[in-house]
């Protein structure tokens, strides 16, 4: 078989295979299953927009204060630092946070019981827990 002629049908397969499985999400053209209680779009937005957000590094208990403002901008209070960024929420659910000076990080959020945590995504599907969200609150109480 000519080299274009299998490209073609082995992304023609890609594509119907695609949707056969589990919630997934496409990362770097693969596709990776997401934990259970992973939060879409929607409701990752109504979680953080707005809010002054109380959260804890799971690897070295660093605790932080970020507003999410709903324009878009952030501001962080942690270990009597401020920085300050943009965040977003893209189609398939993550929140990617680009404080200035660093570059942009995307993550998924989920609901595991009563809390919420980060997750970065792996392609292997061991995805590393990284934050635990310990309180959302209306308003800015950073600054």
């Amino acid at each position: 078989m000519k080299p274009l002629k299998l490209l073609v049908s082995l992304g023609i397969l890609g594509i119907l295979l695609g949707g056969c499985a589990g919630k997934k999400a496409q990362v770097e053209d693969k596709d990776v299953v997401l934990p259970q209680g992973t939060l879409n779009a929607a409701e990752v937005t109504k979680l953080f927009s707005g809010k002054s957000v109380e959260s804890t590094l799971d690897n070295n208990g660093r605790v932080s204060l970020t507003y999410y403002n709903s324009d878009g901008s952030l501001r962080q209070l942690q270990d009597g630092t401020r920085r300050s960024g943009v965040w977003r929420v893209r189609e398939d659910g993550r929140i990617c946070l680009d404080f200035v000076g660093e570059r942009e990080r995307c993550r998924i959020i989920v609901k595991e019981g009563n809390t919420y945590v980060k997750y970065i995504v792996k392609m292997d599907g061991q995805h590393d827990r990284i934050i635990t969200y310990r309180s959302f609150r209306d308003g800015n109480l950073v600054d």
